[in-house]
């Protein structure tokens, strides 16, 4: 937690905080619009086409319902410009902070080259990532949800379900990919340094090069692994809900408790349901991918702090 103070002050609190107003703003409007009225929109529509002749009072406020929501959400797109600037700016900042007090409590600082050439960009750029897919993930999956239990209790009742597996899944994935990311971090700065040495004409410091290219591919290859088992055991679980939908609509339809419209209200609702929620528990992962390098930059910040 105190890396992650470090990472938030030196970005600024309040253009930081401000930037992911902006950023949360266009993404509850388009967990909204996407996630729960588009479902009940294509209910109505569905709805309106089911009857003879069609419904065409229905029909066309279907239409324009989603000739709004189209708007609505590209327009939430320039709400993000505010957010990416400030992740681009916080990185020229930290650097510039840390530079700016000078090397004397570091030595030889060959590991420091790598985190402050590197680390920095990799904190700032995998944390925006991951807070840009959590949360309109996050969001969309919630508003889905709700869709779904609007429309049957059964359905919302099913979606919640395949939480649990996600959540133990990510779990696994986070403190298994901290160590493997660390390893990866320490062995890519010390290739930076290695071959900056090696290209400034010292004699000897190839072996080391290729000893630490060798090391930092063993520990990215572990990270590829725990990734195909993240994304392998998320899919499975995740991709298995639409299918359970059309059973239990297709159940609910011959009793008479649901028509035709909400079940493909359902179904849509499933599919955006599924796959936001699955993306959501990624960005998590992605977030727990910058605790390693977040521990690195703050050390730095700890030294700069005993030198100043």
């Amino acid at each position: 937690m105190w890396g992650k103070e470090v990472i938030f002050r030196e970005l600024g609190r309040r253009a930081a905080a401000k930037a992911l107003l902006y950023a949360s703003t266009a993404f509850l409007s388009r967990s909204i619009s996407l996630g729960l009225l588009l479902p009940l929109i294509l209910r109505d529509v569905v709805t309106a086409l089911s009857t003879t002749p069609p419904d065409s009072r229905l029909l066309n406020q279907g239409m324009l319902s989603l000739a709004a929501v189209a708007v609505a959400v590209s327009a939430t797109e320039w709400l993000l410009r505010p957010f990416w600037n400030q992740m681009a700016r916080g990185i020229v900042s930290i650097k510039k902070r840390i530079l700016g007090r000078g090397p004397a409590a570091w030595g030889d600082g060959g590991d420091v080259i790598g985190r402050i050439v590197s680390d920095i960009d990799f904190v700032i750029w995998n944390s925006s990532g991951g807070f840009t897919t959590m949360l309109p993930n996050v969001l969309m999956a919630s508003a889905s949800l709700a869709a779904m239990a609007s429309l049957s209790p059964a359905m919302g009742l099913l979606g919640a379900a395949i939480i649990p597996p996600l959540a133990a899944v990510t779990e696994l994935y986070s403190r298994r990919v901290e160590q493997a990311r660390n390893i990866e971090r320490s062995f890519y700065s010390q290739n930076i340094h290695s071959a900056e040495r090696y290209l400034n004409g010292e004699v000897g410091v190839l072996a080391e090069f290729y000893t630490s290219l060798d090391r930092w591919l063993a520990g990215i290859m572990r990270i590829i692994h725990y990734d195909r088992v993240f994304w392998f055991s998320g899919l499975a679980v995740s991709t298995s809900l639409p299918l359970a939908v059309l059973w239990l609509g297709l159940a609910e339809l011959e009793r008479g408790s649901m028509n035709v419209g909400a079940v493909a209200g359902s179904l849509y609702a499933s599919v955006n349901y599924s796959l936001s929620l699955f993306n959501g528990f990624w960005g998590l992962c992605m977030l727990g991918q910058s605790l390693a390098p977040i521990k690195r930059v703050a050390l730095i910040s700890q030294e700069r702090s005993r030198v100043s």
